[in-house]
């Protein structure tokens, strides 16, 4: 049995890749749906969130969504008990309990936004916008959510009834937290560096790198620089730079000097050298490192200039009293000290940097605050109007129709088949085949199947090892399949209509390869005198398949490597269905048709 080990290796394959797609976990059952969204009116606004999963309400199971609407929606002004992934919670509900919902996945693979459904979010200008405006606000967004990492993301200009023109986000799963933060966030940054003047019998001297300016106290907390008062909170202009008057003691007069503004940055860093996370007492540090403009680093100079210095007795370092403001959409994002050495020189790559508990919210704020600044500063503010839940009818539909199709394309090939050479022993193992390189395409693609894939590769060593001791044929594509295919199928991607298009293109190749190794093994070449064996056939075809293999692959390496969602994800496809049908089934059919000659 063992010297038919490609048709072995094959069946591993398919059963790891069956397993692979549907060996999944249920951590609170198979009845449960999961939220996408908790809308700001909810009593259950920032209790639960986004990826958590309702098993009850009020003690009826919630198997699908449709119970879960059914039992919502007549649920006005009153007490609701939800089970929340194993842990119950009260809330009182006035007009809508305010939680969108959809299907828990049943299978490992990640369906994208017109097979499984999403999030819907509109988003509205604060200020009047035109639609070349919301253009702009949807090129810069694009960048964000590209940086950021996310996928399955689309946005559209709409215009309402009311004739003002708003953003539709369309998205396979968010948290409200990304809403907020990052796509609704216009982006206004502002670095300021406090700067402290010191008094002395009622005036001092404002010293920036080149020029000077005189301060004296007046009364009410006011104070008096070249002749015009100012009081607390308002703005001025010395040597170029915006300053804000902040407060004043008998012996300190403290400004607010703006170094640096969204326009200032040139270059965010990303790499390691600059970029990273490291861990804290009590927590974890990112950072990053930005490239400001020349007329910034100049601000920075001017307003550090003269600022006197103190010891840390920590850390035993010298530092500015002034220390660095960081704000984004005028909320303090984190504060820094300024190392004496820095005092009035000009600084052009300043580093920011922040801290949180948790080592994965570190990296998400780096992540944001780095696509805000490298996308820049948004044309007009933004306000949520709405999120709703898009129906994955698409996906319902699909899964039928494939099957339909999947039904008549074996029924036509076994006809044709069964035509050209009368022999349904040639016909049923090609709809096998091609059936089962669509199972382990889709095998390779599902997520949290590491360990099914690292049983398959231990398997396919040993039957490749069993094979070479016993001194089967050498096959070296066959071993190469045996290795690659299971390293393969720990990694995962999408299945949206674009991989559904590569899966389609895969099958096609499939099949006209399959038809080369037939018919180059079963048909005579009149013209052609020599008696060629079966495995010198088969070796004949197979110099045609991996010629039309490479050349496939070739065309699919620059769609994979441009990065946009909608090609990379047919390219991938393509790339990987045929990689495991030169690698896995054709081998394997090769076989197939090579025992029926010696029969």
């Amino acid at each position: 049995m063992l010297k038919y080990w490609r048709v072995w290796l094959l069946v591993v394959m398919v059963f790891a890749s069956i397993m692979a797609i549907g060996f999944k976990t249920y951590p609170y059952g198979r009845n449960a749906v999961e939220i996408v969204y908790v809308s700001n009116d909810s009593s259950a606004r920032g209790i639960l969130e986004q990826g958590m999963f309702i098993t009850n309400i009020n003690g009826e199971k919630v198997p699908d969504i449709e119970a879960w609407n059914l039992i919502t929606s007549g649920i006005r002004d009153q007490n609701v008990t939800l089970m929340v992934n194993g842990k119950s919670y009260e809330f009182y509900v006035n007009d809508s309990i305010g939680i969108d919902a959809i299907d828990i996945d049943r299978t490992n693979l990640n369906f994208g936004l017109d097979l499984r459904g999403g999030t819907r979010i509109i988003l509205k200008p604060k200020e009047n916008a035109t639609k070349e405006t919301i253009d702009q606000v949807i090129s810069t967004l694009q960048t964000r959510a590209n940086i950021y990492g996310l996928r399955e993301m689309n946005f559209f200009s709409v215009r309402g009834a009311d004739g003002d023109y708003y953003l539709q986000i369309e998205v396979a799963g968010i948290k409200r937290d990304i809403i907020d933060e990052l796509l609704s966030a216009q982006g206004r940054f502002e670095a300021k560096i406090s700067k402290p003047v010191e008094i002395s019998g009622g005036s001092g001297t404002i010293q920036l790198v080149s020029e000077s300016y005189p301060v004296a106290l007046a009364g009410n907390d006011s104070i008096i620089i070249e002749g015009t008062a100012y009081e607390q909170g308002d703005i001025f202009t010395l040597g170029g730079i915006e300053f804000e008057y902040v407060n004043a003691t008998d012996t300190r007069v403290l400004l607010m000097g703006k170094a640096y503004d969204g326009d200032d940055i040139e270059l965010i860093y990303s790499d390691p050298q600059r970029s990273g996370i490291m861990p804290i007492q009590g927590g974890y540090r990112f950072f990053f490192g930005v490239l400001v403009s020349p007329e910034g680093a100049q601000r920075f100079a001017d307003i550090t200039a003269g600022v006197q210095s103190y010891l840390d007795l920590v850390g035993g370092e010298r530092y500015l009293e002034s220390e660095i403001f960081l704000y984004l959409d005028e909320q303090l994002v984190s504060s820094l000290r300024i190392s004496s050495d820095l005092g009035g020189r000009i600084v052009q790559e300043p580093q920011i940097t922040g801290s949180r508990v948790e080592q994965e919210d570190a990296i998400q704020e780096k992540l944001r605050l780095q696509a805000i600044l490298r996308s820049g500063e948004l044309p007009t503010s933004l306000e949520t109007v709405s999120v709703g839940v898009i129906s994955p009818a698409l996906g319902e539909e699909f899964f039928n129709s494939t099957l339909y199709a999947a039904l008549f394309a074996a029924g036509a090939v076994i006809i044709i088949i069964f035509i050209r050479y009368r022999s349904l022993k040639i016909s049923i193992p090609m709809v096998f085949i091609g059936l089962s390189e669509v199972i382990i395409i889709l095998g390779i693609s599902a997520a949290d199947d590491a360990m099914i894939w690292l049983v398959a590769l231990l398997i396919n060593f040993l039957i490749v090892s069993i094979s070479w001791w016993k001194k089967f044929e050498i096959d070296i594509y066959a071993w190469v399949g045996a290795i690659l295919i299971p390293l393969l199928g720990m990694a995962s991607w999408t299945i949206d209509l674009p991989a559904i298009g590569g899966i389609i293109a895969a099958i096609g190749t499939g099949v006209d390869h399959q038809i080369i190794i037939a018919d180059e093994t079963l048909s005579s070449r009149g013209g052609d005198k020599r008696d060629y064996t079966v495995k010198e056939k088969i070796k004949r075809a197979f110099f045609i398949i991996f010629g039309a293999a490479a050349t496939t692959i070739a065309a699919m390496i620059p769609l994979m490597s441009i990065g946009i969602g909608f090609v990379r994800g047919f390219a991938i496809t393509t790339i990987v269905g045929v990689l495991a049908g030169i690698l896995v089934t054709r081998p394997a059919y090769a076989r197939i048709i090579e025992a029926m000659n010696k029969e």
